[in-house]
């Protein structure tokens, strides 16, 4: 082997093994990179998880509890209050409802009531009844359909109870608008009007 070729192979070997010396170099800092960015996310994952159970240690007994799972939710305080809320609002809509229905039943009116009769005869009602001219029905703006209600004749003191089976009258200061047979029990079947009292019964 001649001089110049045994000096290429021995420069060649020295840059295997310099590259290889390197390579394994980069590999182990590599490895020891990773390593400690491993170590450094487990220490902030651990500072976080520190912090965060501090605080919770920290906390108020109603923050803790409503802390709970959902299935251990039912005993939270918080629900406690929630609930407690919806029952005032019950017990408020129930009062009220109480209220209005009193205030239905105890219905009272005065006004002119006038009466209409055989123009209307066999015609449906707003209630779906047959208009009977001679019944004793009335019709009224607000009160309930098939309510009942005592109808006195302010001049003559002769009264009569009516079913509430259709809507009106809706022209001029009048209140209620009689049948026939109603108006003329009452004695205002000539005048056309006359001023009455009414108040809610239970039936006739």
């Amino acid at each position: 082997m001649n001089k110049r070729l045994s000096g290429l192979l021995t420069i060649s070997v020295c840059l295997f093994a310099g590259s290889a010396v390197a390579s394994n170099t980069n590999a182990i800092e590599a490895k020891t990179s990773l390593s400690t960015l491993s170590q450094d996310n487990t220490s902030h994952i651990d500072r976080v998880l520190g912090e965060l159970t501090r605080q919770h240690d920290n906390a108020s007994s109603l923050v803790k509890s409503a802390r709970q799972p959902v299935s251990l939710a039912i005993n939270s305080s918080l629900l406690a209050d929630d609930t407690s809320q919806v029952t005032d609002d019950e017990d408020v809509l129930e009062r009220l409802t109480a209220v209005a229905s009193n205030s239905v039943s105890k219905f009272k009116q005065t006004g002119l009531a006038s009466w209409y009769g055989r123009k209307f005869h066999g015609r449906k009602t707003a209630s779906g009844d047959t208009f009977d001219m001679n019944g004793l029905t009335a019709a009224h703006r607000s009160l309930p359909l098939n309510c009942y209600v005592k109808v006195t004749n302010k001049t003559n003191g002769k009264s009569v109870v009516v079913k509430v089976n259709d809507r009106g009258p809706f022209h001029g200061n009048r209140v209620l608008d009689l049948s026939y047979g109603a108006a003329k029990r009452l004695g205002i079947t000539n005048k056309g009007v006359g001023n009455v009292s009414i108040e809610r019964v239970s039936g006739p």
